[in-house]
């Protein structure tokens, strides 16, 4: 799928409404973007929120808009919280 503009970015089609974007953030823009989100999901229809899960996509310009690469989504709330212990071990971010 080809998004004619990054800003309008919109997560895959979610008809019975079981992802919810809670946060979003452009980490770089230039031929190959990468775009932050924060989601929580929730199995079928009315099944309970899980979450929140980062979600992080690359975005290659392409003439007709940005097209989606590649992909990285944490699907526990643990490796969220272990990816903000390891950047702050490395002093790259403090909580």
């Amino acid at each position: 799928m080809i998004i004619p503009d990054i800003d309008d970015l919109v997560l895959e089609s979610d008809e019975d409404g079981s992802i919810e974007e809670l946060g979003r953030r452009v980490l770089s823009r230039g031929p190959w973007s990468t775009v932050a989100f924060l989601v929580r999901v929730r199995a079928g229809g009315d099944g309970p929120w899980e979450g929140p899960f980062l979600w992080l996509h690359r975005y290659q310009k392409v003439p007709q808009g940005w097209k989606l690469v590649s992909r990285f989504r944490t699907t526990e709330a643990d490796q969220l919280r272990g990816l903000v212990e390891a950047l702050a071990a490395w002093g790259l971010f403090t909580s």
